[in-house]
């Protein structure tokens, strides 16, 4: 009887197994009449960019047949032509097993879908939009023969305002009796945030400060940034881009403060935790924004050092990022700047920090530099003009190992620095030290020789030392 028992229950785990093996694969049959394409391409989504999945070859019957033996992550997939021309998109979720049949030139409007319920809604949703896009277009063509004084175009005007309300509600609507399920999600992470009611201050004017505060506060109000499948969507990068570009206030210390913010609700999902650690890592190293740098320092410290990212990203770019911070760290905004000490023209041996000033101006140039050509008549302008007003002193490097040229060009601009070559140093190399990988760079020390300022143009100078002078009064 036990090993009856037994056979049973091995047979019923063996068709457990198979139907799970069963119900995990991935199969998108796709027919498209008068495509010209021998195969079709199956890409997804993910951030910014898209990615190749698969290719599948057309059949004898004209069906293209795209597999996986597991179920695919959820998101926006792409199906394309030979030539990566994009026929359509189409959204997965549970539903895996999915048949499409469309037909050139209309896609959209001629697409049939068996088994997903999300496409079937996405498709009658672009489908009543298009319809709706028509019917305004013909309108307005009709509009445009008519005079614009004339009833008839009053009551286009009319009709087109009725159009706008029926699409809004539409839309509003689709979103509500789906917002279980992954094309109402898509569909609402597609629409701007809702703009809150204008608050006004007492005297009766707009209150702007509050306005943008209630506007940033519900910029993700209608898509889930723990939503691994709205990752794999236009949507998600696009909003989680224009958020911290545009809302958030470019220093380190707010953009630091959004991204604790958002962490509890990206960790929903490790792939949206590990995109968005990602996003701020690139944007914070690209930014030209001065000072952004110590927000790569402190997510380099943060995730990569410690380790917590090792589990996706490989061992190279870990390293590369880790090198970088490196670099960058001793060089952020209220550090010390690193020591100098190289020979000037007459081969004595000069030391940054022995400069005596309120302020200096740390330069370095290179001779054969065509942006320096412009930079430099402009530092010795500046320094006719307010080196006495804010006591400042030019530190320049030149990046040249040929003294000869070094002295011909500060002969020839009247240069009227503290003028040393970079390459014949006590100290560590200049480039290292200071990150100069192209010239002019400029960094802005204080009389302690703290970095107060870096990679600097001439022309905010005065405009940017003028606001440091006037901080220092008020916090005195």
């Amino acid at each position: 009887m036990r090993s009856k028992t037994l056979i049973l229950i091995f047979a019923l785990w063996g068709i457990l197994q198979s139907m799970s093996v069963k119900a995990s694969v991935f199969e998108l049959k796709v027919k498209i009449k008068n495509a010209p394409d021998t195969a079709l391409l199956l890409a997804h989504y993910y951030g910014e960019k898209q990615y190749v999945d698969d290719t599948a070859f057309r059949t004898k019957d004209g069906w293209y047949i795209f597999s996986a033996d597991s179920l695919i992550p959820g998101g926006m997939y792409i199906v394309a032509g030979q030539n990566k021309s994009r026929y359509f998109e189409l959204l997965i979720d549970k539903e895996q097993k999915i048949t499409v049949e469309a037909a050139l030139p209309d896609i959209p409007l001629t697409m049939k879908i068996k088994g997903s319920i999300d496409n079937e809604r996405l498709y009658s949703y672009i489908q009543y939009l298009a319809g709706k896009q028509k019917e305004v277009n013909d309108l307005r063509k009709t509009k445009e023969r008519l005079d614009p004084k004339s009833d008839s175009s009053a009551i286009i005007d009319k009709r087109l305002g009725a159009i706008d309300i029926e699409v809004k509600d539409y839309i509003s609507n689709f979103i509500e009796k789906n917002k279980t399920n992954f094309a109402g999600s898509f569909i609402a992470a597609q629409q701007e945030p809702a703009i809150p009611p204008t608050p006004y201050k007492p005297d009766g004017s707009v209150d702007s400060t509050k306005l943008y505060l209630l506007y940033k506060n519900s910029f993700f109000s209608n898509l889930d940034l723990g939503d691994s499948r709205l990752l794999r969507t236009p949507a998600y990068h696009a909003r989680l881009n224009r958020y911290f570009s545009q809302l958030v206030v470019q220093s380190p210390d707010s953009v630091m403060k959004e991204v604790n913010n958002l962490l509890p609700i990206v960790k929903r999902s490790r792939d949206t935790y590990r995109y968005f650690v990602w996003y701020i890592t690139t944007y914070s190293e690209k930014s030209t924004i001065m000072g952004m740098d110590a927000v790569f320092v402190e997510m380099a410290d943060r995730f990569y050092s410690s380790g917590e990212m090792d589990y996706w990203i490989n061992k190279t770019v870990k390293a590369n990022v880790l090198k970088r911070a490196n670099t960058l760290r001793p060089i952020l905004i209220g550090n010390p700047a690193p020591e100098l000490m190289m020979l000037d023209t007459a081969m004595r041996p000069v030391s940054l920090h022995s400069v005596k000033a309120r302020y200096t101006l740390l330069l370095f140039w290179d001779p054969e530099c065509g942006h320096c050509k412009t930079e430099i008549p402009l530092v010795i302008d500046f320094m006719k003009k307010d080196k006495n007003r804010f006591n400042l002193e030019v530190f320049a490097v030149c990046t040249d190992t040929n003294m000869r040229k070094m002295k011909d060009y500060i002969k020839e601009k009247k240069m009227p620095f503290i003028n040393v070559n970079g390459p014949r140093a006590y100290t560590p190399f200049f480039k290292d030290l200071y990150d100069v990988f192209s010239t002019p760079v400029l960094y802005l020390l204080d009389e302690n020789k703290k970095i107060i300022a870096k990679r600097l143009t001439v022309d905010v100078l005065e405009s940017f030392l003028e606001r440091y002078e006037a901080k220092l009064r008020k916090e005195k």
